[in-house]
C-alpha cells in the first residue's frame, strides 16, 4: 500500500493486496473527520455498515463513506487493487484553502455521499472510470503535479456521480466469517475435495443458504470459483517447480490427469506442458 499526501487535507493511497484481511493499522496519520473514497478496479472488499451488516465492494465500484472503520479490512478472493483518496473535514486542521479554491467542497461531497448508513456504494460512472483506469496504469510513473491533477479531476468527475447510494445484499459479520473459513480450509489443501453440502453442514446451515453467501460475497459459485484457484495454484506449481503434471494435479485435487489437463486447457488455452514451456521461455 502506497500513500501520498497531496496536500493539505488530501491523500491518495494505491492498494495492491494479495491475503484475505488486512488490519485497519494507525490511522494517526488521517484526520479524525474525514471522507474516505474507494475505487475497486480489481477484487472485492467488505464494508461495514450499520446494525453488523456489511456490503461488499465489488470491481468497477465507487464506496464513499464518512465512517473510519472499526474493524479489520476483509477481501474475499484473497485479491483487491484499488485507489483510496483521504479528504479531509475539518477545515480548522487544514493550513489552506486548496480544495475550495479549485471547486471542490469537501463538505458538500461528504453530505452527498453521507448516505443512510454513512456509506455510498454505487458503479463508477463511464468518466469516473476513465479517470481511475489512468492513474492507475501510471501509478508507478506519476509526477507528483499530474497526481494532483488528476486527484483533482477525479474529485470534480464524482460530483456528477447519482446522490443515491445503490447498495447490494448486504451480508452479517458471522455470514461473511463463514465464507472466510470455508475459503481458508479449501485453499490450505487444495488436494481436498469438500462439497457445498459437506461445506454446508460443517456450519450448520443448509446448503442452499451457503451457496448464496459463496456467490453473493465471492462474486462465483462454490464449483466455478474454486476451480479456478485450483487452475491458478496448479499454474504456479507448473511455472515454478520440476513437479509432474500428474503430481501437480493431485495436489490440486485431480485424481484423472486427463480431466485436469482438459479443465486446465479450458482455463489457460494451452495444456499444462505447453504452458509450463511458455512460461520457462519467458523466463
Amino acid at each position: 500500500m502506497d500513500s501520498y499526501l497531496l496536500a493539505p487535507g488530501l491523500r491518495i493511497c494505491f492498494d495492491e493486496i494479495h491475503t484475505n484481511s488486512w488490519t485497519k493499522g494507525d490511522s494517526s496519520q488521517f484526520s479524525g473527520q474525514m471522507l474516505i473514497l474507494n475505487f475497486c478496479i480489481q477484487g472485492r472488499c467488505d464494508v461495514s455498515l450499520a446494525q453488523n451488516r456489511y456490503a461488499i465492494v465489488k470491481e468497477g465500484q465507487l464506496c464513499a463513506s464518512t465512517i473510519w472503520p472499526t474493524k479489520d479490512f476483509y477481501y474475499p478472493g484473497r485479491l483487491y487493487e484499488g485507489i483510496q483518496i483521504y479528504v479531509g473535514l475539518n477545515r480548522a486542521e487544514e493550513e489552506t484553502d486548496f480544495l475550495p479554491a479549485l471547486g471542490i467542497c469537501p463538505a458538500g461531497l461528504a453530505e452527498k455521499f453521507r448516505g443512510n448508513d454513512g456509506v455510498y456504494l454505487h458503479r463508477m460512472s463511464d468518466s469516473v472510470h476513465t479517470v481511475v483506469k489512468k492513474i492507475w496504469e501510471k501509478k508507478e510513473a506519476l509526477e507528483p503535479g499530474e497526481l494532483r491533477y488528476l486527484t483533482l479531476r477525479l474529485l470534480h468527475e464524482i460530483k456528477d456521480m447519482p446522490k443515491e447510494s445503490e447498495l447490494d445484499t448486504c451480508f452479517t459479520r458471522s455470514q461473511i466469517a463463514i465464507v472466510n473459513e470455508a475459503e481458508s480450509l479449501i485453499l490450505a489443501d487444495l488436494s481436498r475435495r469438500i462439497t457445498a453440502k459437506e461445506m454446508a453442514e460443517r456450519f450448520g446451515i443448509s446448503k442452499s443458504s451457503f451457496k448464496w453467501y459463496v456467490r453473493g460475497i465471492l462474486g462465483d459459485s462454490y464449483l466455478s470459483y474454486f476451480r479456478k484457484k485450483r487452475m491458478e495454484k496448479a499454474a504456479e506449481l507448473l511455472e515454478n517447480t520440476g513437479l509432474k503434471v500428474i503430481e501437480i494435479a493431485n495436489q490440486v485435487g485431480y485424481e484423472n490427469q486427463g480431466k485436469f489437463a482438459g479443465v486446465f486447457a479450458e482455463t489457460y488455452g494451452v495444456t499444462p506442458l505447453e504452458f509450463r514451456r511458455c512460461r520457462r521461455r519467458e523466463g
